[in-house]
């Protein structure tokens, strides 16, 4: 140790060490890493503490101090903790809103600390793992937790909104310290879903347990912004983060939110993950989403404070109670690619739910108004498939014609089409016209959280599920079933046999795993529909009777107006004899037409 060389070496890499502690100690925490995230495996109601603190207390020593304040509203019922100011309870207060046991709903889905929803953490402030806050009950709608420690003082107030579902949470952050400290507000919710709920959905109608991450955010605060949406099995394989102007994250199923909304501004990033939960890996039975809204660093001078203010949304996805929020939280709930229509549609709905009193009612009388409003396109349609009926027997002819040369037998159909002034796509025009409003009808039904567990007659008393008699579903198959037989197809017999009985059984299948507001607007649809082509043709028959009587009358007409034909000689050949028979005349000599002793 006497050599100076040597004593310099070691007196650097002590140096570098205590410089390199300093720096460590005062980084915020480090984020957890995505691939700890994606290869979680432990199912979130029976994660061990080990996955709630590696070096903290147990979870029975944790329970052991925990303390749980409420908040109770007209709306729901909450619980917060004191072990991170999490929300580890909420139940709306409306009776549809029960689990299969008839309990009331708790939107919380997640039992353990490290999961409670829209919980606080304060990257830049060394929190320990045992920490217990100090709570308060300030009302029976506000509760304030405070915690002091590593030279900051932090405080949360969590009170109830004027609206339903509101949990508005102000923080504040005091430096007790005589040196700057940069600090930031984040909070964190999570969601646990099974994945058999996930997997109950059906082709064309995904599970409304399906969950998704959300968030919004644009790249300027000129710009509206654009929701990002997540699948919670995209987000297992790969985490997402979005910076700049985020105004709001969280996670949603078709008919729940479970939200927060940066309320003074907007928050610097939102982070979208999930974890896979099960025994092992090949032995999932779930998934744990996590979202992340996180502000901007602020600098606090010593003995400085900073106050941040957010919204929290956790109830039913209600329109009304989303709009109350504010915040943008309405375009949380995904209504498809005509969102427009759906909104409208949804609110017709409602309207009509106000006097009807009945959901299924209202949707009978939706389909009624929709189908009254497209009733002139539906007659131009059935108009045009009406003359294609009659064009059936050329059709077929030029189809035996030319069966082995199609391109000539196209270029002949299109001529025949062209002589009769018939256009194939006038038929197929008005439907198109009408699709969007189709899909938009479907999405505001299947998605209708006023249809979730409400009833309509008899065994229906549930619009969101299925029917549990099939009864609807077997209306769906047998009404399509009769107008195929009442609809004049020119399709080849062997496929309009096909169309007949094959289409309605696979609709009627369809239908088994849809809910029965759908089955019930696809049952009004078609009665109306048949309704509707019965006048038509009706109509369209009394027409063609009418021009038929029509017809003779003006034939005769015309031939008493013809002039009548003339020889050569400029005379009529039925001239000077009665009945017409100029064969007496030739008989006897004379020229038809000329006097007697004339040249």
């Amino acid at each position: 140790m006497d050599d100076p060389k040597r004593q310099m070496v070691i007196l650097a890499v002590l140096g570098v060490a205590l410089v390199g502690s300093f720096l460590v100690s005062d980084a915020p925490p480090a984020e957890p890493s995505e691939d700890a995230a994606a290869g979680a495996s432990v199912p979130a109601e029976e994660a061990p503490a080990e996955d709630v603190a590696a070096a903290g207390p147990t979870e029975a020593e944790r329970l052991a101090v925990e303390q749980r304040f409420a908040i109770e509203t007209q709306a729901f019922h909450a619980e917060l903790s004191n072990l991170n100011t999490g929300l580890v309870k909420l139940e709306p207060r409306e009776r549809r809103f029960t689990d299969g046991r008839g309990e009331p709903l708790n939107l919380v889905t997640t039992d353990k600390e490290a999961y409670y929803a829209f919980q606080l953490a304060v990257p830049g402030v060394d929190v320990p793992a045992d920490a217990v806050w100090e709570g308060e009950q300030l009302s029976p709608r506000a509760v304030r937790f405070r915690w002091e420690g590593d030279g900051v003082r932090i405080s949360r107030r969590i009170e109830a909104g004027s609206g339903p579902f509101q949990l508005w949470s102000t923080v504040r952050i005091e430096n007790l310290g005589e040196t700057p400290r940069p600090v930031r507000v984040r909070y964190s919710t999570f969601h646990y879903v099974s994945k058999e709920a996930e997997d109950d959905g059906f082709i064309g109608r995904p599970s409304t347990a399906l969950s998704f991450g959300v968030c919004l955010h644009s790249e300027s605060d000129e710009e509206e912004g654009e929701v990002e949406r997540e699948q919670s099995g995209d987000l297992a394989e790969e985490p997402v983060r979005f910076e700049g102007g985020v105004r709001f994250a969280g996670v949603v199923d078709s008919y729940f939110a479970n939200a927060v909304a940066a309320a003074d501004g907007r928050a610097a990033t939102c982070r979208l993950a999930a974890s896979l939960r099960g025994p092992s890996l090949d032995e999932v039975v779930g998934t744990l989403l996590e979202t992340e809204l996180t502000y901007g660093e602020v600098t606090l001078a010593p003995g400085g404070a900073h106050v941040e203010r957010s919204v929290g949304f956790v109830g039913p996805a209600d329109r009304d109670a989303l709009r109350s929020a504010g915040h943008h939280l309405p375009e949380i709930v995904d209504l498809g690619w005509f969102s427009f229509l759906a909104n409208w549609l949804v609110d017709l709905l409602r309207w009509i739910h106000g006097f009807a009193g009945n959901w299924g009612l209202a949707i009978i009388l939706l389909t009624i108004l929709v189908k009254a409003a497209f009733f002139p396109l539906t007659v131009r349609s059935f108009q045009s498939m009406a003359k294609m009926r009659t064009l059936k027997p050329k059709l077929d002819a030029l189809n035996e014609k030319y069966a082995d040369d199609p391109q000539q037998k196209g270029q002949a159909v299109m001529a025949l089409y062209k002589k009769e002034g018939v256009n194939p796509a006038s038929g197929c025009l008005p439907m198109l016209l009408q699709m969007p409003v189709w899909f938009a009808l479907y999405r505001s039904i299947s998605t209708n959280l006023e249809l979730y567990h409400a009833p309509f007659v008899g065994w229906v008393q549930d619009l969101s599920a299925p029917d549990p008699y099939f009864i609807l579903p077997g209306f769906v198959a047998l009404l399509m079933h009769v107008q195929q037989r009442i609809t004049p197809s020119t399709m080849d017999p062997a496929q309009a046999r096909l169309f007949m009985y094959l289409m309605p059984v696979m609709i009627g299948g369809f239908m088994l795993f849809l809910p029965a507001g759908l089955c019930l607007y696809m049952v009004t649809n078609s009665t109306l529909t048949m309704i509707q082509q019965r006048i038509i043709y009706a109509r369209m028959d009394a027409e063609a009777a009418e021009a038929q009587e029509a017809a003779p009358e003006e034939n005769d007409a015309s031939e008493a107006d013809e002039p009548a034909p003339t020889d050569e000689t400029g005379t009529s050949p039925s001239a000077g004899r009665p009945g017409g028979a100029p064969e007496d005349n030739r008989k006897k000599g004379k020229s038809p037409g000329r006097k007697e002793g004339h040249a």
